[in-house]
């Protein structure tokens, strides 16, 4: 892999034109563990039990119109609050379609609560990001129904379709990206809830579990992962490696594949977090059944013979927490070292991009 321009790196669906961001740094505020914890809950009961991929970001922080710059000549210093904008438009980089037809209708409403989650993650048709199955939720804090008016009505003359599923109106675009034609489904199911899926039956699947109608939730209770999630973080997730598909995933640390991701046939799942306003550091945590070599696993996430001066920028420290548990941290308050850890970051949760 090579490194990615600034401009490019900061989604791994489309490039980020949508974003969030607070109107003020006195505005944004952490929720309470339990305020948190009970929408996450929330929207885990909508996703497929076999989502493997989890994003959140913890609002409230507001829609905003924004795009960080080109690739960075210089290796400047990141302030806070462009972190932040980094992990929010990730979250919600979805909601980036149709020349930004939908992020400008909810563009000043305040945000609860973003999480994406995705799975079955395949090679492009050539270059480009990897084509996956996922949906972007975004709770608000206001009824939306007249952005959704304003929504639909905008959307009729640029998107392939309209569509009734599950009983409610779904707006369908499409959208070129390298060889590989994006197909994006976009609702408003409840009243401050919008979803952007990527595949029709994802949506569906979702839409029907809203209703209550679900079985097992994604990520049980019993995932070993929760366990070194910080659910309080203003952007934490976390992946639990899919054997299933990692035949068509090359993101998958399974079946001796040397690509996006490092070998490892006992890997589990791994763990995010990151809090910009205490500290502009991130904190991975990755689980594996490979005791003895866990350390190496880890450090060959970023070799620095691949970046060595963006390598060496992020400071990384390693810890092992226990056999088969190791804790990395990163440093990313200067754009070089920060640019090389989202394109590895983004390769680690699934969603790599071909060069």
């Amino acid at each position: 892999m090579q490194k990615k321009p600034r401009n490019l790196l900061l989604t791994w669906c489309l490039a980020v034109i949508c974003g969030t961001g607070c109107t003020s740094q006195e505005g944004c505020t952490y929720p309470t563990s339990g305020r948190a914890a009970i929408g996450v809950q929330r929207v885990l009961s909508w996703l497929p039990a076999d989502t493997e991929t989890l994003l959140v970001a913890n609002g409230p922080f507001w829609m905003s119109n924004f795009q960080i710059g080109g690739e960075d000549i210089q290796n400047r210093e990141v302030p806070s609050r462009e972190l932040e904008k980094d992990f929010e438009g990730l979250t919600l980089a979805l909601f980036n379609l149709g020349n930004g037809v939908l992020e400008k209708h909810p563009e000043g409403k305040k945000v609860l609560l973003a999480v994406e989650g995705s799975r079955h993650f395949r090679p492009p048709a050539g270059l480009g990001e990897l084509p996956y199955e996922g949906c972007a939720v975004a709770i608000f804090a206001d009824d939306l129904g007249d952005r959704r008016d304003a929504f639909l009505k905008a959307a009729a003359p640029i998107a392939v379709r309209m569509e009734e599923i599950e009983g409610h109106k779904v707006a369908v675009f499409q959208e070129q990206s390298e060889n590989d034609i994006w197909t994006m489904f976009v609702t408003f199911p409840q009243k401050d809830v919008v979803l952007v899926a990527t595949d029709r039956d994802f949506l569906r699947e979702v839409l029907v579990r809203m209703r209550g109608e679900g079985g097992e939730r994604a990520f049980p209770e019993t995932s070993p992962e929760w366990k070194y999630v910080n659910k309080q973080a203003k952007f934490w997730g976390l992946r639990h490696f899919d054997r299933r598909h990692s035949k068509e995933d090359p993101t998958s640390p399974f079946g001796g594949r040397k690509s996006a991701n490092v070998p490892d046939e006992q890997a589990i799942g791994l763990t995010y977090q990151c809090d910009p306003k205490r500290e502009r550091k991130a904190t991975l945590t990755y689980l594996s059944g490979e005791k003895d070599a866990i350390r190496k696993i880890a450090e060959n996430w970023f070799p620095s013979s691949s970046e060595p001066a963006a390598t060496a920028g992020l400071h990384i420290q390693y810890r092992e927490l226990e056999p088969g548990i190791i804790q990395s941290t990163y440093d990313l308050d200067h754009s070089r070292p920060l640019d090389w850890f989202l394109f590895v970051f983004g390769a680690s949760l699934g969603h790599a991009i071909y060069l």
